[in-house]
C-alpha cells in the first residue's frame, strides 16, 4: 500500500434500506395488533422516532479518514479542514461486508465508525480493512473487566 492514504465516508445506502424496510415492516405488523386505536397510534409513532434517530446516528461522524505509514490514525470532521490526530480503541470488528471501530479524540470523546463495503471504494475499503487489521487490538476492550 501507498501511504498516506486518505478515505472519504459516506452514508450506507444498504444500511439505510434495511433501517426503512424494518420500520416500514413494524408499522404494518401494527394494523394485525388487537388493541386500541390510541395505543396503535402510540406504538407507530414511537416506531418512527427509533428509526430516524437510529437513521440520523447512522451518519458518518467524520468526512475523512487519514492512514499513516506510522500507524496512526487521523480524522478530518465536516466541519474543520485539517486532519486531526485520533486514538484507535480496542474491540474492531473487520469483516469483507461491514466493519465497526472506534475512535477516541483528544477531547476523550468517543465515535463509533460504521462503513460497510457500498459505503466507499472498493479498493479504500480493502486497504482499510488490512490497515485495522495490521493496526488494531481486537482483544477485549480493556473497561470489560
Amino acid at each position: 500500500m501507498q501511504f498516506p492514504i486518505v478515505i472519504g465516508l459516506h452514508r450506507s445506502r444498504f444500511l439505510d434500506a434495511a433501517l426503512g424496510l424494518l420500520a416500514l415492516s413494524a408499522s404494518l405488523m401494527l394494523l394485525f395488533f388487537p388493541q386500541s386505536f390510541w395505543l396503535r397510534l402510540g406504538l407507530l409513532v414511537l416506531i418512527w422516532l427509533v428509526a430516524i434517530t437510529s437513521w440520523r446516528a447512522m451518519t458518518p461522524p467524520f468526512h475523512a479518514i487519514h492512514l499513516a505509514s506510522s500507524g496512526q490514525l487521523s480524522i478530518q470532521s465536516h466541519d474543520m479542514g485539517d486532519f486531526v490526530p485520533v486514538k484507535l480503541l480496542p474491540g474492531a470488528t473487520v469483516h469483507p461486508l461491514l466493519t465497526v471501530f472506534r475512535l477516541n479524540t483528544d477531547d476523550q470523546r468517543t465515535h463509533r465508525v460504521i462503513v460497510t463495503v457500498d459505503s466507499i471504494k472498493d479498493e479504500n475499503f480493502r486497504k482499510l480493512r488490512v490497515f485495522l487489521r495490521w493496526r488494531a487490538d481486537f482483544g477485549e476492550p480493556e473497561d470489560a473487566a
